[in-house]
């Protein structure tokens, strides 16, 4: 079992025990939100090169170039569309424990709000997702919007679940990216 299952697996054990308690955690320390006002996606395909048949090429495609490969096209729309939270919707974490607690999706879609639990080892970038029987990893960086204010952005390796679904298709990368509003600290 590969080291990803295996945390998949714990804390999908561990997560009823946070949902429903052990103890009163029930005070909310904190709470962030990450309102989504941007979400790319880059799909990196190797694709044959029709001069050289046993060599191939990189094709990416993302929201600011043409896609060069309709599969990588595709695997983009999908990605986008499988984001959680869409455009105009938000991840609210509340804080309970130092490093956990219950998560909110609302989703900017017919679903509606969803509930889940959040990890986040504090000094680490990174923040686990569950919700829905879904596990879902992210590297919280930052980037510089246009108004010169450095806010939060999420980013998560699809790369995985993407050559699972497309076996054949010489998937190198599948990396989404989701912008928020919420300034950076």
């Amino acid at each position: 079992m590969n080291m990803k299952k295996i945390i998949t697996y714990l804390t999908l054990l561990a997560a009823p025990m946070i949902a429903g308690g052990c103890g009163d955690d029930s005070e909310v320390f904190y709470s962030i939100s990450y309102p989504i006002v941007r979400i790319e996606v880059d799909a990196t395909l190797l694709t044959p090169d029709p001069e050289e048949p046993s060599e191939g090429t990189e094709t990416t495609s993302d929201d600011s170039e043409e896609p060069v490969n309709p599969l990588a096209a595709q695997i983009q729309a999908e990605a986008t569309a499988e984001a959680p939270v869409q455009v105009g919707g938000r991840y609210l974490l509340e804080f309970t424990r130092y490093n956990r607690g219950p998560l909110t999706l609302e989703t900017a879609t017919q679903a509606g709000n969803l509930a889940g639990v959040f990890f986040k080892e504090p000094g680490t970038s990174e923040i686990t997702l569950l919700f829905l029987e879904k596990t879902l990893l992210y590297d919280l960086t930052a980037y510089t919007d246009t108004d010169g204010v450095r806010k939060v952005l999420l980013k998560t390796d699809l790369t995985e679940e993407f050559k699972a679904r497309y076996p054949d298709a010489g998937v190198i990368g599948v990396t989404r990216t989701e912008y928020t509003s919420t300034p950076a600290n």
